[in-house]
């Protein structure tokens, strides 16, 4: 099933999930900030809006009225969770995903406007630890 995701931040997080997510049909919009940014990640999505994703107005350009998912994926916490934030009070059906950059923020998940948290650096340790630990 397809479905509308906005991405906050075009990073290299937030770059590859919305190409694997353009890839598999889904409709992507990123928001972003640095215009050199929005303009690597053009070809691969369905939209870039070169704005500050922690602004209502830049989530309603993206549609948020229509949108499944934020993901605030930019490498700063803070950054993310006002977006979280900012998403659930326009539009409370949507679901919001936050990234953390360092150890002991996994407590956000508390918060009424995070609905699942990612925290890459963990993620890939984990990766990497299970390939050592290959035979």
């Amino acid at each position: 099933m397809a479905r509308n995701v906005i991405i906050v931040g075009a990073g290299r997080v937030g770059r590859r999930v919305a190409q694997q997510l353009s890839e598999e049909q889904n409709r992507v919009t990123v928001v972003e900030r640095d215009a050199e940014k929005c303009e690597q990640v053009s070809p691969a999505v369905s939209n870039v809006i070169e704005g500050d994703g922690t602004d209502t107005d830049s989530l309603e350009q993206a549609d948020l009225g229509a949108t499944d998912i934020v993901a605030a994926l930019t490498n700063d916490t803070d950054v993310n969770l006002t977006v979280c934030e900012t998403a659930y009070e326009t539009a409370t059906d949507v679901r919001t995903l936050l990234r953390i950059s360092r150890d002991g923020e996994e407590g956000y998940g508390h918060r009424r406007f995070v609905d699942d948290i990612v925290y890459p650096a963990a993620a890939g340790a984990s990766v990497a630890a299970e390939r050592i630990a290959r035979k």
